[in-house]
């Protein structure tokens, strides 16, 4: 069985800081820490390094990869009226996935993305699709799907565009809310 590339989670060390700040989660006889005492680290670790972190360096982190998805640059070219973007012939649909080469105007008119939008009545999230999930006491937040965890729990990684902070969910979560994909303008 192959080790999970990607992980993350608390920290269940007795002994350890943040690798940023120093903040630690023990006390020491001597006096002689670096950093605040806190109670809860993390553990991130991608592809067998391990980075532990305080709330606050993993918020600071949060807002680094937000502020390095939302600056994102689209290229030069036309998007039509459902966020389908194109380029002599060419070009990507709504989510962001290449199509290859199209007669269509616009992905509106495309049998390909009519299929794929449609797939199995319900609708399909790929990864940089936005939305907005509403949820049973009518609170509604918007989203961008960053992708799914290949765990045993399944678990989604999505992008809350209210708050920029980065939460997991079950697939379970979307059957409880009503899901409406956020159209992307045409430029």
């Amino acid at each position: 069985m192959q080790e999970e590339k990607l992980t993350f989670g608390v920290s269940t060390h007795d002994i350890a800081s943040c690798n940023i700040c120093y903040a630690h989660n023990y006390d020491s006889k001597l006096g002689n820490e670096i950093g605040e005492r806190v109670e809860k680290l993390y553990e991130l670790k991608i592809s067998g390094q391990v980075l532990t972190l305080c709330d606050k360096c993993l918020d600071r982190l949060r807002e680094k990869l937000a502020q390095r998805f939302s600056a994102e640059e689209k290229p030069e070219g036309t998007y039509d009226e459902v966020g389908g973007y194109h380029e002599g012939g060419c070009g990507t649909d709504p989510d962001g996935e290449f199509c290859g080469e199209c007669g269509s105007a616009s992905c509106a008119s495309c049998g390909v993305w009519a299929r794929k939008k449609k797939a199995g009545g319900q609708i399909v999230l790929f990864t940089g699709t936005e939305f907005t999930a509403r949820d049973k006491l009518g609170q509604s937040y918007r989203y961008r799907m960053i992708g799914a965890e290949v765990t045993h729990d399944g678990l989604i990684r999505l992008l809350n565009l209210d708050t920029n902070f980065l939460t997991y969910v079950e697939p379970e979560w979307f059957r409880q809310r009503k899901i409406k994909v956020i159209q992307k303008e045409a430029t």
